[in-house]
């Protein structure tokens, strides 16, 4: 299936550098490469990857066990910084599994793989320019007959150019020769580190295959006369045309005029039916090559997930030519597996983590569909639900629920926040309820206005309730011993009028001010200031779908600004934790209810969440490594 040489270049460098090639099944293998300072560190994550490639990937779900292999690896050098070990060391390592002729692989640190297809071309398969400190997706693709996978613990092309490796494939076809000639290239260079170059070629025995058009169609014609009835048929020919031998001239030629007739009719009848057989054949021979064409289309789009431009044109043509395929019903198996690669590179090109509520993160159970908002304040947790609130719940303690019974039938709570001891809550008509430590409520009065404005989103700082109305304006109004007093506000007439439709609000010092369109303005009060901030590399689902709830939260003791959007967790990173000098945020990931649609979230901290759903809450961590947000 594969021919593949593997060297050591050693440049008298301090680094150790360790290879390991494993058979796990017929036609399945697996090759790793490490390149570390920390011999300890080398060894011990070789082990580490050997315990759980070994009896741990299947030829039959080789993408989903591989990922669960690295996602122990990843634990391992988690645990590895967090206990102090040489936490500066770099690691430079790729894992590659062999399946067939299904090449997976991932990579961390400086290492590179590179593709050398059938016309010759040099493809780098890895991300450019980049130092990944942890596994964080996997590239797959088919390998044609005779193509070259290049693998390095270093960036080879950064001492080699692409016509110093052509040349190692003109001078011969020996792969091991090949690989020679990168070393001896390598060696005359100056490097920094030691280095492991392996070569691989695929190979597929060449079969010769006849045309299946005229296999077709001599199938059918002995399909035809394989049969009793031919036979019979034949038979009764030969004894026909003894009887009619002994008739006279008319007879004969009335019955050959006859026959002549019924031969027309069976010709007719046996071409239609071959001509329907080639043309059935035709249909599978091109849906056979769209489905090959399918394939090289992703395995491109895998190459390319860290190029927007290349990755969305290669994943809308594959969907294109699904969609073909899928209206000739043919190769249906293929179809699915096609579609369910998509999907998964979609998530990972879009940095979609998916979490699943279960037991092991189950905070408190409350299966309700009128669960509306988590709010969380000094080791206090509530639920808010439609007409009250659940809580306060605390460990080992059943919560209770509380209903406030003088809200009309058509209101109900939408909104709050805390302050001090107690929780307020906004209704859907702009009332504001308040919620007592003794599980009281009452409507909160506010002095020197008529009522409150009309309220889109309510949020809580130091010691006053901030509101943010329909105008477009931001209102702070300070408790007072009667409720709460004016709303002082802070937009000027004209910044107000010019903002366009603001609809989420969110405090840290300064104001996150959301639009419809998605666009984030940063409002300062002293100096008085607004910000447009660059949103940067956000996802093609970064919009707000109809009907849908949004949210964007942040806070003082927070690194970063969340959005509930589209039902799901949005996580972005401003360029510096100094709230008064934010410029930009970029998108890090995003988090997706498996099981459960979340209702909402409450941060805790940076790393961790407690998610509302419709089943009660569950507690998230996280961490955002690479600018890359993974569930832990």
């Amino acid at each position: 299936m594969f021919d593949i040489s593997v060297i050591d270049v050693d440049n008298q460098k301090d680094n150790i550098i360790i290879k390991k090639s494993v058979n796990l099944d017929k036609n399945l293998d697996c090759f790793l490469m490490i390149s570390s300072s920390d011999k300890n560190l080398a060894e011990n994550l070789l082990n580490i990857a050997l315990e759980s490639i070994i009896d741990k990937i299947s030829k039959e779900e080789t993408y989903n066990d591989f990922g669960i292999a690295l996602e122990n690896i990843n634990s391992f050098l988690k645990n590895w910084k967090s206990s102090g070990e040489q936490e500066d060391d770099e690691v430079d390592m790729s894992i590659s599994v062999l399946n067939e002729n299904n090449l997976m692989f991932s990579n961390i640190g400086r290492s590179t793989v590179y593709l050398i297809n059938k016309d010759s071309e040099i493809i780098e398969l890895t991300e450019r320019n980049e130092n990944k400190k942890s596994f964080l997706f996997i590239s797959n693709g088919i390998l044609a007959n005779g193509e070259i996978i290049i693998s390095s613990t270093v960036n080879i092309l950064k001492y080699l150019s692409k016509s110093d490796i052509m040349d190692g494939m003109i001078l011969s076809n020996d792969i091991e020769i090949f690989n020679k000639n990168i070393k001896n290239i390598l060696q005359s260079e100056i490097m920094e580190r030691n280095c492991i170059i392996s070569s691989l070629k695929y190979k597929n025995e060449f079969i010769v295959e006849e045309n299946p058009k005229i296999n077709a169609v001599k199938d059918f014609a002995i399909k035809i006369l394989d049969t009793n009835f031919s036979k019979k048929m034949i038979g009764g020919v030969l004894i026909i045309k003894d009887k009619i031998s002994n008739q006279n001239k008319f007879v004969k030629n009335t019955i050959f005029f006859v026959l002549i007739a019924g031969l027309i009719l069976l010709l007719f009848f046996l071409v239609s039916g071959i001509w329907g057989q080639m043309t059935k054949t035709t249909e599978k021979e091109v849906a056979k090559d769209q489905i090959l064409e399918l394939q090289n289309i992703i395995s491109e789009a895998t190459s390319n997930i860290s190029n927007p431009g290349i990755f969305n044109r290669n994943i809308q043509k594959a969907e294109d030519l699904i969609k073909t395929l899928d209206e000739k019903k043919l190769y249906t198996l293929d179809l699915e597996t096609a579609k369910k690669d998509i999907n998964i590179l979609k998530k990972q090109f879009n940095k979609i983590e998916i979490f699943n509520a279960g037991q092991d993160n189950l905070v408190y159970a409350e299966a309700s569909e009128s669960n509306v908002k988590v709010l969380k304040d000094t080791g206090k947790t509530y639920i808010v639900t439609k007409k009250g609130i659940i809580g306060p719940i605390v460990s080992n303690v059943k919560p209770k629920t509380y209903i406030f019974n003088s809200l009309s039938d058509n209101e109900e709570f939408v909104d709050g926040g805390i302050l001090g001891q107690d929780v307020y809550l906004v209704t859907n008509t702009s009332k504001v309820v308040k919620f007592n430590r003794n599980g009281n409520f009452s409507f909160a009065n506010v002095s020197g206005q008529q009522s409150w404005e009309t309220i889109k989103s309510v949020g809580s700082y130091s010691s006053s309730l901030y509101t943010l109305s329909n105008e477009n304006q931001i209102h702070k109004h300070p408790v007072i011993s009667t409720g709460f007093g004016r709303g002082n506000t802070y937009l000027k007439e004209e910044d107000r009028k010019n903002l366009g439709n603001v609809i989420s609000m969110a405090i840290d010092g300064g104001f996150y001010l959301v639009k419809s369109d998605l666009s984030v303005v940063k409002f300062f009060s002293n100096p008085y200031r607004l910000e447009s901030l660059t949103v940067s590399k956000i996802p093609e689902n970064y919009n707000l779908e109809e009907g849908k709830r949004f949210e964007v939260k942040a806070g003082i003791k927070l690194n970063y600004v969340y959005m509930l959007l589209n039902d799901k967790i949005f996580v972005f990173k401003p360029n510096t934790t100094d709230f008064k000098s934010t410029r930009n945020l970029t998108y890090v990931g995003q988090i997706e209810g498996g099981n459960e649609k979340i209702i909402d979230f409450n941060v805790d901290s940076d790393g961790e969440i407690t998610v509302l759903n419709s089943k009660g809450l569950y507690r998230l961590k996280f961490e955002v490594s690479d600018d890359k947000l993974i569930l832990r």
